[in-house]
């Protein structure tokens, strides 16, 4: 390169550093001395600020992870206490209902049980008339009152059938502690000790369910003497 274009080209150089050293006038409205550098001010570490906002920037997605993670388990655990709230209410509700029907049916049966003993002494009454004279008193009028009776029986028993009721089956059965109570004993030797020897009122139950328990009477061995 030319030296005259060379010295040229480094006096322009000199003099655009030289205006670029000169102090530019503050804006209109501002004070010139804000704009002064003060010397006791540390200059702020970029790559320490740096370091910080990104340590910073990594906490907050850690806590939004953290966040979403319990927002999700406790939409869970919301989810399982109504579906066992759900459950629990369907439960007693269920059992309410079989509470109430196996109170009812035991009314039925306690009902059955007065049309049966009204259906035996009828039967005996009606066993008691004699003679010509009778078929023109009150032969007529048992009569009437037994196919009543019987009419009536037949309808409730129906319905305990339709419920799942049926009789427990005792008389000549081993004795069964869930379903029979021993009200007397029977001391024989024709029959093997602990067998049902005769009902003295009917037990009743259902699958789930004993509804009445049977009364029995339970054969015992006679004590040998000593």
């Amino acid at each position: 390169m030319d030296p005259e274009v060379r010295r040229t080209i480094l006096t322009r150089v000199e003099a655009a550093l030289d205006r670029l050293e000169t102090a530019e006038a503050p804006p209109e409205g501002m004070v010139a001395a804000l704009l002064e550098e003060d010397p006791d001010v540390q200059a702020p570490d970029l790559y320490a600020l740096l370091a910080q906002m990104t340590a910073l920037t990594r906490e907050v997605q850690l806590q939004g992870r953290a966040s979403n993670r319990l927002s999700s388990e406790v939409t869970q655990l919301v989810q399982q206490v109504s579906a066992s709230s759900e459950g629990q209410i369907a439960a007693r509700a269920s059992a309410a209902r079989r509470d109430a029907q196996a109170e009812l049916l035991s009314e039925i049966l306690d009902i059955r049980e007065r049309f049966a003993r009204g259906r035996e002494e009828a039967h005996k009454r009606l066993g008691s008339f004699r003679g010509f004279f009778a078929r023109l008193g009150s032969r007529p009028i048992v009569e009437a009152l037994l196919r009543g009776n019987d009419l009536a029986l037949e309808r409730l028993d129906e319905t305990l059938r339709r419920h799942g009721v049926h009789e427990i089956p005792c008389q000549g059965e081993a004795f069964d502690p869930n379903t029979m109570r021993a009200v007397e004993r029977d001391v024989r030797d024709d029959v093997r000790p602990g067998t049902v020897t005769e009902t003295l009122r009917s037990g009743y139950r259902t699958a789930e369910r004993v509804l009445r328990y049977a009364e029995v009477r339970v054969s015992s061995a006679k004590e040998k003497p000593q």
